[in-house]
Formats: C-alpha cells, sequence, structure tokens
C-alpha cells in the first residue's frame, strides 16, 4: 500500500509539472492568448506551480524513497 501512495503522490506532482510546462510553452510560442496581457506574470505563476510540485517530490523521495 505504501508504494502505490508513494507512486501516486509521484505522479501527480510530475503530471502538475508537465501541465504547467505545457501552458508555458504554449504561451511562449504564442498558441494561446491568454485572459489578460500579463504573459511574464502568467508564467511566473506556472513556475511557481512547478517549483511546488518538484519541491514536494524531493520530500517524498528524501523521507519516504525506497532508493
Amino acid at each position: 500500500m505504501k508504494e502505490r501512495i508513494y507512486k501516486a503522490l509521484l505522479g501527480r506532482y510530475q503530471n502538475q509539472m508537465e501541465e504547467a510546462f505545457l501552458k508555458i510553452d504554449a504561451l511562449m510560442e504564442g498558441d494561446v492568448v491568454p485572459g489578460h496581457e500579463d504573459l511574464t506574470g502568467s508564467i511566473d505563476k506556472l513556475l511557481d506551480k512547478v517549483s511546488h510540485a518538484k519541491e514536494k517530490m524531493a520530500i517524498l523521495r528524501q523521507y519516504y524513497g525506497t532508493n
């Protein structure tokens, strides 16, 4: 059970990062026009999401990883 929870949490954080990177790429490429003009603010918020997910993954691995 512990291993399944661990893998589910890692997957969640990886998905959060991938979703944020996808949105950042779309904003950088000009593929998506956001509802406002603050592109840098939008990207900054997305990078914040990446940072939090990466930090959570590191903590999970450090304290609960099997490796």
